[in-house]
């Protein structure tokens, strides 16, 4: 079994522990990952950590574990906010998403359209005191490449063709064919650097819970980890960049699972942030009141879908996905769960945040060319009439307990032309294992009918949205393509978006891989919803649409 599988089942196993022996004694949520949430529990059991008046430690509210510590395991929120702290990429983005910097890898040029040279520091320390190296950054990135890694992001990687040492602190990366997106990829998390040593001393309980093994290069460190309660950071001492960003002894991260209860532990200042996860308006006029905090909302890259798996029935049957779009009253969900904060999404799941290589072509085929599943029951049930299911169908949806309301709209709504949804809410624990894929039926299926989720890009272009949802080449153990969709013209037109580097040609390759994909109806685009946190007023922070990759704590500042 590959390794990152062991060391996840190794972390499940441990956190499965420890909520039966919490099962009696708390009635907090059991997960989140995007929406609204469910019963308070206002007891300092629930809320994590009692109340700390020590301004040497910064405390953050966090939904639920991360999947480990290992960078090969980083696609979630939850590994932004308690991970990215410990470790450095090769590059980093500015607020907004626009443009890169230096971050491990101090300058680089692109020599041709295959080759792209870094000057990687030569003076940075791991946080147990030894030298970063190019065997670290080499080890580091070829451990991505290797399919065993079984890494969530590999596919980023995907047009490497090797990793050189071409100089004493020199990278170059040899490219199989151009690829316009690559200058991207150095700011996420595949080209985080770990140490060598202590992955290998580690093996596959790197980043594990059970081994707290996490040695990177980032402002702080991991200190100690108590599943589903506290997680604990301390500052690295040997930190190669600005110590003075090093503001807290000690940066708590109080696991709380519930929606309602983080926002009633934050309100009584037990937390100092809270990064609010995927969409939670039921929460938001808590956090709108909270004299001691600011409430801040962002348009970001998040986008609210629905998946509907295309490889098995019923589903397999386009009239049946078709039928179901157009019963699906967009409008009418956004106005209830988005209350201001999210906009209807059009014919594809992708925020207009990612329009902007041409953004008068993306507004006239959004209008014209992209097929636009607006609520119309008729419709919906004349497709329903030509589908192999004209009497209707019964359908599994999965998702996590928090998107309850959402998901109980999409059964009300389905219900109308006999589609019967049954909710199985899913632990935010279990989720990363069936949306990815590496959980199946015995047929070898993914789990579900209908996925419920969101998503945010992997970077300000739209094959963010385009090359994980919709290549076939994203199917596969630890593939983001939920609807398990393949169509070859489709395929062509993502693949030729890489060989391309004007923005207008780009951007109609992507419109038209769009439009094509419009017509078979893999997924149902809800809304478009703005990123959230709360900050205590003693700190500033400016969080944009890059913040998926950026995140370190170092970022509060303080507000004096």
């Amino acid at each position: 079994m590959k390794s990152v599988i062991k060391k996840r089942l190794s972390a499940l196993m441990s956190m499965a522990v420890f909520s039966a022996m919490l099962a009696g004694c708390s009635s907090a949520g059991t997960d989140t990952g995007t929406a609204s949430g469910g019963s308070a529990d206002t007891s300092a059991a629930s809320a994590g950590a009692a109340v700390s008046s020590d301004s040497s430690v910064l405390k953050i509210g966090l939904n639920s574990d991360p999947p480990s510590y290992d960078p090969a395991d980083f696609n979630s929120t939850r590994a932004t906010l308690a991970c990215y702290s410990c470790y450095d990429t090769l590059l980093q983005f500015s607020d907004d998403g626009t443009e890169l910097l230096p971050d491990l890898a101090e300058s680089w040029e692109q020599k041709d359209d295959l080759t792209y040279v870094y000057k990687i520091r030569s003076d940075v320390l791991f946080n147990d005191g030894t030298p970063m190296t190019m065997d670290d950054v080499l080890f580091s990135l070829n451990r991505i490449l290797d399919p065993d890694t079984a890494a969530s992001m590999s596919y980023l990687f995907e047009n490497v063709e090797s990793f050189e040492q071409t100089g004493d602190y020199e990278l170059t990366v040899h490219l199989k064919t151009p690829d316009a997106t690559w200058k991207f990829v150095p700011a996420t998390s595949p080209c985080t650097i770990v140490s060598k040593a202590a992955v290998e001393a580690a093996g596959d309980e790197y980043g594990a819970i059970t081994s707290l093994t996490c040695v990177g290069t980032g402002p702080y460190k991991l200190e100690s980890w108590t599943s589903g309660s506290e997680i604990t950071l301390v500052k690295n001492e040997n930190y190669w960049g600005d110590k003075s960003t090093q503001l807290w002894d000690k940066v708590v991260y109080n696991i709380i699972p519930d929606d309602t209860s983080m926002a009633l532990a934050a309100q009584s200042g037990q937390l100092d942030y809270v990064h609010i996860m995927g969409f939670a308006p039921d929460t938001f006029s808590i956090y709108e009141n909270i004299g001691s905090m600011t409430f801040n909302s962002y348009e970001s890259t998040n986008s609210s879908y629905i998946a509907l798996n295309t490889a098995k029935a019923p589903f397999d049957d386009v009239n049946l996905r078709k039928a179901c779009a157009y019963a699906i009253d967009k409008e009418a969900i956004t106005q209830a769960i988005g209350q201001g904060y999210a906009n209807v999404s059009k014919g594809v799941p992708m925020p207009s945040t990612m329009y902007y290589m041409d953004e008068d072509a993306w507004n006239y085929a959004l209008d014209n060319t992209i097929v636009n599943y607006t609520y119309d029951l008729d419709k919906a049930k004349e497709y329903l009439a030509k589908s192999a299911y004209p009497d209707g169908t019964s359908v599994v949806l999965y998702t996590t307990s928090t998107n309850k309301a959402l998901a109980e709209t999409v059964q009300y709504q389905l219900s109308q032309i006999n589609v019967n949804v049954e909710i199985n809410e899913m632990l935010q624990s279990e989720s990363y294992e069936i949306s990815y894929g590496y959980k199946l039926d015995d047929n070898g299926n993914r789990l579900y009918d209908i996925y419920l989720t969101g998503w945010l890009s992997d970077y300000l272009d739209p094959i963010g949205y385009l090359k994980p949802f919709w290549s076939s080449k994203s199917i596969y153990a630890g593939g983001a393509n939920q609807a398990v969709y393949s169509n070859p013209e489709v395929d062509k037109y993502i693949d030729s978006v890489y060989t391309l580097n004007d923005d207008k040609e780009r951007a109609a390759a992507e419109i038209e891989a769009f439009r094509l994909a419009s017509e078979d109806a893999p997924y149902i685009p809800l809304y478009d919803y703005n990123q959230t946190y709360a900050l205590s007023n003693a700190y500033t922070l400016q969080e944009g649409p890059a913040w998926f990759w950026n995140f370190q704590v170092t970022d509060i500042k303080s507000a004096q």
